[in-house]
């Protein structure tokens, strides 16, 4: 363990000495026009495939406001609309505003925590009427190398079907469902001392959150998820960088619900209109011991999906706590700043890169169980930089699981909420 954290922290330190040195590459408040409107695929560990349309408005009427509309359709379908880097203040207080709204989706329920969890065991839930919004409040100073934010949403969404254990023949359709609501309210810090805050090369990035989860009923829990996210970057060759990703996550309790198994299990039946010795009796019992754990330890930021552990579907791994690295070569083969309009994309291309990288990551109930076991990903991905705010992503991961591939913008790690 004192080992992982030494081959993290080295670097980073003789990275920070060099602080006072790095100088940005470019502005970090970028004006320069773009847009994007043009039909594009979505691949989605643990969530699915389909495709979308994007209408994106970079950089508008000389600031840095940036203006989106997604269309998406296939496994999941609705649409994404939001309002970024609003210059209430400029350069120094920014606004985003983001509304969500799906009518066709769905989430993979695993029945256990833990790192060791099945794979196979899980339940389908299908979802309608679902809808996300919220926004993010930014202070942010000496170009961006350092922010404090505080970012809110709040969720609504109704199961309109469960499919117990994966498979059709157990499905359970609600004709009149009860929907679920879900607030968070998160607060925190980050401290850039990079080259650049889109696309990095060298220097470090520090992120520190704290997450509020109130209590939405008299049975459930009050808690909150504090997350500490540290990336370096070390240059390399003429333009490439070797990117390590430290991240920790840890779920506190402060006002504990209803803990007792057969009280949960007697609510998850009548909520989920189950008899006991029906099919779906099963797998309610496993969802009251994991609902009785989250309710006794909290739940922090999980593993898998887009982010971390990309090799395993979205949400696969969760407990009390979580730890995980990430190793990352990013190989620029170009480095330009090149403008392209091509009627329906207009934007300017600054880099072209393949990308290798490692994960490994662990979950557990208590701090002290963390990597007693662990998880790896492994793959490859290729990347489009654009000078107006955009990067395209492909990734390809393989694990103890099988292979996932993610379509997607940004880049991995959290990023994309920073």
């Amino acid at each position: 363990m004192s080992r992982r954290i030494l081959w993290i922290m080295i670097p980073m330190l003789l990275l920070t000495s060099f602080s006072e040195a790095i100088e940005r590459r470019r502005s970090q408040f970028p004006r320069d026009f773009g847009y994007l409107v043009a039909p594009i695929p979505y691949i989605l560990p643990g969530v699915g495939t389909g495709l979308g349309v994007i209408g994106a408005f970079n950089n508008t009427f000389d600031s840095t406001t940036d203006f989106f509309l997604v269309g998406v359709g296939g496994d999941v379908e609705g649409t994404i609309t939001g309002v970024t880097d609003i210059e209430l203040l400029p350069e120094n207080i920014l606004l985003d505003v983001t509304y969500v709204g799906f009518n066709k989706g769905s989430q993979k329920q695993y029945a256990q925590r833990g790192i060791d969890s099945d794979p196979e065991d899980f339940n389908i839930v299908e979802l309608q009427n679902t809808s996300l919004y919220g926004g993010r409040l930014t202070f942010t100073f000496l170009e961006r190398r350092l922010e404090f934010f505080t970012l809110q949403y709040n969720i609504r969404s109704e199961p309109s079907a469960v499919i117990y254990q994966g498979k059709e023949e157990n499905r359970q359709e609600y004709a009149d469902p009860e929907p679920f609501t879900f607030k968070r309210l998160t607060y925190g810090t980050q401290i850039d001392v990079t080259d650049d805050r889109l696309d990095p090369r060298m220097g470090v990035r520090f992120v520190a959150t704290r997450s509020e989860s109130p209590s939405i009923d008299t049975d459930s829990s009050e808690s909150y998820t504090v997350d500490t996210n540290l990336t370096g970057y070390i240059p390399l060759l003429e333009s490439s960088t070797f990117a390590i990703n430290y991240f920790r996550s840890d779920a506190t309790v402060t006002k504990e619900g209803v803990t007792d198994y057969q009280s949960i299990l007697d609510e998850l039946r009548t909520n989920y209109a189950c008899t006991a010795g029906d099919p779906c009796d099963e797998s309610l019992k496993k969802l009251a011991t994991d609902t009785q754990a989250s309710r006794k330890y909290g739940t922090a930021s999980s593993l898998g999906g887009s982010s971390r552990l990309r090799s395993y579907a979205g949400g696969r791994y969760s407990g009390a706590h979580t730890e995980f690295y990430g190793y990352e070569f990013r190989w620029n083969l170009t480095d330009e700043n090149t403008p392209f309009d091509l009627y329906f994309i207009r934007d300017f291309r600054t880099g072209f890169q393949l990308a290798f990288f490692y994960e490994t990551g662990t979950v557990a109930e208590q701090r002290e169980d963390l990597w007693a076991k662990s998880r790896n990903s492994t793959g490859l991905g290729a990347r489009l930089v654009t000078g107006s705010g955009f990067i395209y992503r492909f990734d390809v991961a393989t694990g103890s699981e099988g292979q996932e591939t993610t379509l997607f913008v940004d880049y991995p790690w959290g990023t994309i909420a920073q």
